[in-house]
């Protein structure tokens, strides 16, 4: 008896251990390891656009020996947004490369040819800590960047408030802007450079005007009301410059961002 024991002893566990063999995996998830690198690569290039958030500046502008300022915003949803002396540079992120700490930005134009931007982390020799930021433009001019401070909460509103220009700005200072096409004003402003120079500036306060001042759709309105009301060259010219100097004396307008 004792032997027909063992004997069945024996062979529960064999089948035990058969069974327990054949329902673990029988090798590595192949697709885990697809895609854990993928997942790591993506938030490696997600961090490496983060670190680029933030205000920066030239140590001076090759043409002016004035600084160049850089103001650049990361967010989940729409990734980089980067801003040139306060002008957008519409367009986005198409590659990075984490190894070599580079990301290639796509700049879009309305009027004029798209390029490819690249943005590079380089080590601080001068100091051995932190880094600096790399820019080197599709025709090779290249400008180094440092580091000013993070982006507070007006510098957030100053690039919701650029972007908001750069996407209706196009339309707004066209020849005429929203004139009525048989004003005086639309006739000057697509016939004589003076006017359209005149026009095409006030238009653009006007923008800024109703984006900034809970009174400015109420201002332009007047505005628009007065010029398309002139009759001949004399009160329109007179006009642009009146509410120039208005312009001047109430608002603070034309620096849209004023960073340091």
């Amino acid at each position: 008896m004792a032997s027909n024991g063992t004997r069945w002893c024996g062979l529960v566990l064999a089948v035990g251990v058969g069974v327990l063999s054949g329902c673990g995996p029988a090798g590595p998830d192949s697709n885990v390891d697809r895609v854990g690198p993928d997942l790591a690569d993506a938030s490696q290039a997600q961090d490496l656009e983060r670190s680029l958030d933030g205000i920066w500046s030239t140590d001076r502008s090759q043409s002016d020996d004035a600084e160049t300022i850089y103001a650049i915003q990361w967010q989940d949803a729409d990734g980089l947004r980067i801003l040139r002396d306060g002008v957008r540079l519409a367009g986005g992120v198409e590659d990075v490369d984490v190894a070599n700490q580079t990301l290639a930005y796509r700049v879009t134009r309305e009027n004029g040819p798209d390029e490819t931007v690249t943005l590079r982390k380089v080590q601080d020799a001068a100091s051995g800590e932190g880094f600096r930021l790399r820019v080197t433009w599709a025709q090779g001019q290249v400008e180094t960047l440092g580091f000013v401070r993070r982006l507070t909460e007006r510098d957030h509103q100053e690039l919701v408030l650029a972007i908001r220009q750069a996407d209706v700005l196009p339309e707004a200072v066209a020849c005429g802007g929203d004139a009525p096409a048989d004003s005086l004003r639309a006739t000057l402003a697509c016939s004589e450079s003076e006017f359209g120079e005149l026009d095409r500036s006030l238009r653009t306060q006007l923008v800024e005007l109703s984006a900034r001042y809970p009174d400015g759709d109420r201002t332009a309105a007047a505005v628009v009301k007065q010029l398309d009301a002139c009759t001949t060259p004399e009160c329109l010219r007179d006009a642009y410059a009146q509410w120039q100097t208005y312009f001047d004396d109430n608002y603070d307008l034309g620096d849209v961002l004023d960073y340091l």
